[in-house]
């Protein structure tokens, strides 16, 4: 499994992973992707943490903020009405991965993102970083 040559970076790593799952409305309820999505956001955070504080963290994000962030990105109304906060946190998990496995994010922006110190901050980053995934996204498949 290990490949020849140079390494792959991190997108094209999800984009073997992550193929062509559809729209970006479809890829906010697929559970296989938010998965995926959860470790991958999970070390994106603890990076930027860890360049942030100038030592090596290992932090998850909340699923309160990530909730917090996907209604801040007007994305709240694409997913079904009765989910649970874990669920539409998993929603902001599985778009941010599947953009950038798509080539529409890339893991530097995501990290960069995601500096923020305080909650309400991390949850506007959050937001910005969602809905502009999801603008992307959209574009490319009208294009």
């Amino acid at each position: 499994m290990k490949p020849e040559g140079s390494f792959p970076r991190i997108e094209e790593i999800l984009a073997r992973v992550l193929r062509a799952k559809g729209k970006a409305s479809e890829v906010l309820t697929d559970k296989e992707v938010a998965s995926l999505g959860d470790a991958y956001l999970n070390f994106a955070y603890s990076t930027a943490q860890s360049l942030r504080e100038g030592k090596p963290r290992g932090l998850r994000l909340d699923n309160r903020v990530l909730a917090e962030a996907v209604k801040k990105a007007g994305l709240r109304g694409k997913l079904p009405k009765r989910l649970s906060r874990r669920e539409i946190g998993g929603a902001a998990e599985a778009l941010l991965a599947y953009a950038t496995a798509r080539g529409m994010l890339s893991a530097w922006e995501l990290i960069e993102g995601l500096t923020p110190g305080s909650r309400e901050s991390l949850a506007g980053s959050l937001a910005r970083l969602l809905s502009e995934a999801y603008r992307r996204l959209e574009e490319a498949e009208e294009g």
